[in-house]
């Protein structure tokens, strides 16, 4: 009973996340619009996770058969386990990353964060905005947005954060550079 449970973890996630990758939202940013631009977390990032998955389910399906089948030790419910571990994880980590959005519009942003409900940001409401953590692929660090003598919102470096600025509009907001410290 074990063994069928691991093994239907092990197709059944690769399987709707490759289904939800393909039939889903297109994950391309949606720039120059009339009212708005959105911008995603970059399809390939999401593909190559749910690819990632389906490639761990095919070498667990294949390793666990060896296990049963040629009577290798550990057996195949360990091996399973461990595959599927790692199925649960990425799936996982695939749903919270392809819910981030960020949308821009003429005096507001609304971002749908990883987790959390949505936030929505009037520029003219923004009080200052700081990078924070670690650059990503992009090349940008995250930005936080402080509005109201609190935090609002933050914006992932895994987008296209150049054009949210340019869009935002308020560089006004963001930490200058006064004789080499930043102020």
């Amino acid at each position: 009973m074990a063994l069928v449970l691991l093994a239907s973890i092990e197709v059944v996630l690769p399987v709707l996340a490759l289904l939800l990758e393909h039939v889903g939202n297109v994950r391309i940013s949606e720039r120059h619009h009339r009212h708005h631009d959105t911008y995603v977390v970059p399809a390939p990032f999401t593909r190559g996770l749910v690819l990632a998955m389906a490639f761990m389910s095919v070498l667990g399906f294949v390793l666990g058969w060896l296990c049963a089948a040629l009577e290798f030790l550990p057996g195949p419910v360990p091996v399973f386990a461990f595959f599927d571990a790692f199925i649960v994880t990425s799936f996982v980590m695939w749903a919270i990353l392809s819910r981030y959005k960020v949308s821009v519009f003429d005096e507001r942003l609304f971002i749908t964060p990883f987790l959390g409900p949505d936030v929505t940001v009037r520029y003219r409401d923004i009080d200052v905005m700081r990078w924070t953590g670690m650059r990503k692929g992009s090349g940008y660090r995250d930005l936080v947005i402080w509005a109201g003598g609190r935090r609002v919102g933050r914006i992932s470096g895994i987008v296209d954060v150049e054009q949210i600025l340019m869009a935002i509009d308020r560089f006004d907001a963001l930490p200058r550079v006064e004789g080499g410290i930043i102020s």
